[in-house]
């Protein structure tokens, strides 16, 4: 399927025929604009195909082959750290998934996304991780529960060192990196509250103690993608005191291009760290780390699906319930019904945003930059921001002393502060309709300390108690921050709906959340047999919390569980059941706690019944929510239970892991917002101009599945790592609050549902082939096989994504401290949607105006066929 329109360039993928000796389409690649022997990208990428074309074709005696008598290797044992002591990961009864930093490496990550597609039981995008394009927002979903996006109570969460990452997580670095586990299911016991349905930590390294050594690694590919990753070690006093400092440049350039002729989808990241590291004795350490990272992204990389236009639901019927639970024959309209068209099809759209200032007409040219660019944001620290993208600053402070006493205990400590703030200015309705343009300004820090003793690891009797410590103060101004531009010229019919009279709507800050937290926590590991261990764990908090705005303070008071059984069947399987109950505090609902009761003395014309009215702003959002308008939603529980078996065959080379899981969620808060009237001037006239206030209302749900991964060492030139996730999931009580999603479906029910963009099966394969040269460099092939089944945009369950598949390849040779790769991403030209969003239609239709009560689709293209280049060297 081939893109179509300004800014999208179709290419074939490199690929190999060996019929004549050559590889096809390695030199039909032609740029746009250029000549195609003038482009030094293309001239690398056909002389790189050539001598991927001569390997293939080449005799292997050109290899030294492996001895048929040498000794088989063994898989590298993963040592973990996922419930706060060093185990061995096939002996922790959770499901875990661990990559090292060479693993990391060796496959060219670069971001959490990366890690998700390799991970059974995860999801996760960049440019749209919840309803919001761009890389502002952190929602990881574990096992198809829903992130938050306008709370820090996130349902999984990343950590540093075992340090809560308050927001930012698609933008941190991998680059200096020991390990990263992922681990699986509610880990509210050992990491907290943001660990409700899983946790990620990314573990640092610690500087070489004894020699100074360094590594650069450098990386430029299609589409302007380039990046600098430098580090050294520095022995200050050797074997006792060491500083590991480092730095990384990262730019991705646009792959599209909007109406405009403007990129879309750029992305940059610059960070610096620096470790210091003192042991002065033996069983003694102190880590001492900063970190730094500035994020300048330019206009998010997606496209906007006017659904209304393209209507395949009205005059179809479909089983469902009513409001009050009632089977019905519902009939949805103004919507898509089925799979959604790929890219290039016609009716659907390619990448193109409003998003040219410039195409204001005469007397506007300078409005937005006096909107937003001039005017002070109401919510202090963000960065200065002058184009449309994210401007962000993340600094992360810790420290971790740890000591071992003779008999074996040992104390760890440590001492965290983090602010992470971030600028946000786009294109509202995401149409090339001049009509709303918004920011989205928030910021954040906080601190914490935890102390935790431990037992012995190799006692019968292992025990750990701790005492962790956690304050924070995040605020932002979530529903179109601090101004919303709407055009108030509705555009008469036939006549191009342009901004002739645009109008500013201030918004203060409107949603925080400030925590504090005590939490009490320990386990307990018993041998009942040298084969039957018992593990108890829990914790016991009191989180206070307030939105930071007006006078509301609340007070939950938890106490979070996990017990499990592990079973050695033989000294290499073990089997294992879970227990565990995830807690989270109820969402702090802003919006409703702050609203003017006061009723207007002229009328609007409510957007759910089309008829005017004079409701207050809090009777607006009983009139949307009905009971479900309250100021705190329920403590939310997760209630999950896990078998799983862990075991090693072929002595060390195959490792294959199986779970299968059970979860209910209760009183899940599903983020959404309501169209708001209110009066900005006090006159009693409601603004002209609505509102759009984030909420949350409370439903429930299952989640059962099953997860399988698989690591296997052929033999010692040529390993497997396989995984397979099979998830079923429903609603098992929740009405839709969002108007535009009812007006679709034509129901708020949605009992019986699933879960928005979390596929029910999902997997992939990565493979890595390898030999030695007879000059005696050392080359390898790598493969990544991502397979992402069939989602559902939204609660409606009305559109399907379509399933896609992604296959990255990697060809290298390195020898001594060199390595030079050449890689190719998304090798298949796969062009379907990424991924997608229902989201509410806020563009005009002419002769009528504004409606939002229809609705439509957020959608994320693939990134383009990648070719690039890279190298490394160690000194």
């Amino acid at each position: 399927m081939l893109p179509v329109g300004v800014g999208l360039y179709y290419r074939e993928a490199c690929y190999a025929r060996l019929t004549d000796r050559r590889i096809e389409g390695c030199a039909d690649f032609p740029r746009p604009g250029r000549e195609h022997w003038g482009d030094p990208m293309n001239l690398i990428r056909t002389t790189t195909c050539g001598a991927v074309a001569s390997f293939l074709i080449t005799p292997l005696t050109g290899f030294v082959a492996p001895s048929a008598s040498a000794q088989m290797a063994a898989l590298e044992e993963i040592v973990v750290t996922a419930r706060k002591r060093e185990e061995s990961i096939q002996d922790v009864p959770l499901s875990i998934t661990a990559f090292t930093g060479a693993e990391l490496e060796r496959g060219g990550y670069v971001d959490l996304e990366d890690i998700s597609f390799r991970t059974a039981g995860m999801q996760f995008n960049n440019e749209l991780a919840g309803t919001r394009p761009g890389r502002l927002f952190s929602n990881i979903r574990f096992r198809g529960v829903e992130g938050s996006e306008y709370s820090t109570l996130q349902t999984a969460s990343l950590f540093v060192d075992g340090v809560f990452a308050l927001q930012g997580a698609q933008t941190l670095a991998l680059s200096d990196l020991e390990r990263v586990e992922v681990i699986k299911g509610p880990q509210s016991a050992a990491f907290g509250r943001n660990s409700f349905a899983g946790a990620i930590n990314y573990i640092t390294r610690a500087p070489d103690m004894e020699e100074f050594s360094g590594r650069v690694k450098a990386d430029i590919g299609e589409y302007d993608q380039h990046e600098l990753d430098v580090s050294a070690d520095i022995p200050i006093a050797p074997g006792m005191l060491a500083l590991r400092v480092g730095g990384r440049y990262f730019n991705k350039g646009a792959m599209y291009r909007n109406e405009g002729g403007v990129g879309v989808g750029k992305q940059r990241s610059e960070s610096m760290f620096a470790t210091l590291f003192w042991q002065p004795t033996d069983n003694a350490s102190v880590k001492l780390r900063y970190y730094r990272q500035d994020d300048s992204d330019g206009p998010a990389g997606v496209t906007f699906y006017q659904a209304r236009l393209h209507d395949s639901c009205t005059g179809k019927t479909m089983p469902g319930l009513t409001t009050d639970g009632q089977p019905t024959t519902l009939e949805p309209k103004e919507f898509i019904c089925g799979t959604i068209p790929g890219p290039g099809t016609i009716g659907t759209p390619n990448p193109s945003l409003s998003l040219n200032p410039s195409s204001f007409p005469a007397g506007f040219e300078n409005f937005i930059r006096e909107s937003f660019v001039e005017s002070p944001s109401q919510v202090e620290g963000v960065p200065y921001i002058d184009h449309f993208g994210i401007e962000r600053e993340i600094t992360r402070i810790s420290l971790v002393v740890d000591y071992e006493f003779a008999n074996g205990m040992s104390l760890v400590a440590t001492a965290a502060t983090n602010e992470n703030a971030a600028a946000n200015l786009r294109d509202w309705d995401m149409t090339p309709d001049e009509a709303w343009y918004v920011s989205n300004p928030q910021a954040g820090e906080d601190e914490s300390i935890d102390i935790r003793l431990s037992s012995a690891p190799d006692a019968r009797l292992r025990w750990l108690g701790g005492f962790n410590y956690y304050t924070q103060e995040f605020l932002t101004s979530s529903n179109g921050g601090v101004f919303v531009v709407a055009c108030g010229n509705l555009g008469a019919f036939g006549t191009p709906a342009q901004c002739a009279n645009p109008a500013r709507i201030p918004v203060g800050v409107d949603g925080g959340d400030f925590v504090d937290v005590q939490a009490f926590y320990g386990s307990v590991s018993y041998d009942i047999t040298e084969r039957f261990t018992v593990d108890l764990e829990a914790r016991w908090q009191d989180d206070t919390r307030s939105d930071g705005i007006a006078d509301f303070e609340i007070n939950f008071q938890d106490f979070l569980p996990r017990i499990s059984l592990r079973y050695r069947i033989t000294e290499d399987m073990t089997a294992y059941v879970t227990v565990s109950r995830g807690i989270l505090p109820g969402v702090i609902n802003s919006n409703i706690i702050n609203c003017d009761p006061t009723t207007f003395s002229a009328p609007f014309i409510d957007p759910r019944t089309g008829q005017p009215s004079t409701s207050s702003m809090c009777q607006q959002y009983v009139d949307a929510l009905g009971a479900d308008a309250v100021d705190v939603t329920p403590v939310q529980e997760l209630d999950a239970y896990e078998i799983g078996v862990k075991s090693t065959w072929m002595d060390g080379r195959l490792v294959a892991n199986v779970a299968a899981y059970w979860q209910e969620w209760g009183n899940a808060p599903f983020p959404t917002f309501v169209t708001v009237y209110r009066d900005d001037d006090g006159d009693g006239v409601p603004n002209t101009n609505p509102n759009f206030f984030p909420v949350s209302t409370p439903g429930s749900s299952e989640y059962s599945g099953v997860e399988l991964e698989v690591d296997f060492l052929i033999s010692e030139d040529w390993d497997v790592s396989f995984n397979w996730s099979f998830n079923d999931n429903e609603f098992t009580n929740f009405l839709i609050p969002l108007a535009s999603a009812e007006y679709a479906l034509g129901t708020r029910n949605v009992k019986g549902h699933r879960s928005s963009r979390f596929p029910k099966w999902s997997g992939s394969v990565s493979s890595t082939y390898g030999g030695t040269f007879q000059n005696g460099w050392d080359w390898s092939l790598r493969g990544d096989l991502t397979y992402m089944g069939e989602t559902f945009p939204g609660l409606t369950n009305l559109a399907t994504l379509e399933s896609y598949s992604l296959l990255n390849l990697r060809f290298a040779v390195e020898r001594n401290n060199l390595r030079l790769e050449a890689y190719l991403k998304n090798a298949l030209d796969e062009d379907y949607w990424r991924t997608g969003q229902e989201y509410t239609d806020f563009s005009r239709v002419l002769s009528v105006g504004f409606n939002f009560n229809r609705l439509g689709l957020t959608l994320v293209p693939q990134d383009k066929p990648t070719f690039g280049l890279r190298a490394a060297i160690e000194f």
